[in-house]
């Protein structure tokens, strides 16, 4: 297991969107602490850009948000995550999310 994160202080709403705006960017996983996670996370979107011309970056996008969402309810109720935790458990099958 990584290091622990805590952020009581956390807003689930505002971590999901930043990792929409700049799609491709998740910089909500970064505003978490999950460094590793948002590098993989920017990796998979680029490939996804660049194979499907956009469209699947789109999709990711909204999963890493409702991901970063999940995570931010746990962050925001007190709760700590590991700096690897999914709050959708498929992510971890994916190299570079466990």
């Amino acid at each position: 297991m990584g290091e622990m994160i805590t952020k009581p202080d956390a807003n689930p709403i505002l971590l999901a969107a930043l990792n929409i705006i700049i799609c491709g960017l998740p910089i909500g996983y970064f505003m978490m602490g999950q460094q590793k996670k948002a590098i993989a996370a920017f990796i998979y979107s680029a490939v996804l850009w660049i194979v499907t011309l956009g469209m699947g970056g789109w999709a990711l996008a909204f999963l890493w948000a409702y991901d970063a969402y999940l995570l931010g309810q746990k962050l925001a109720s007190g709760e700590s995550i590991s700096d690897t935790e999914n709050g959708l458990e498929f992510l971890n099958n994916l190299p570079g999310f466990k």
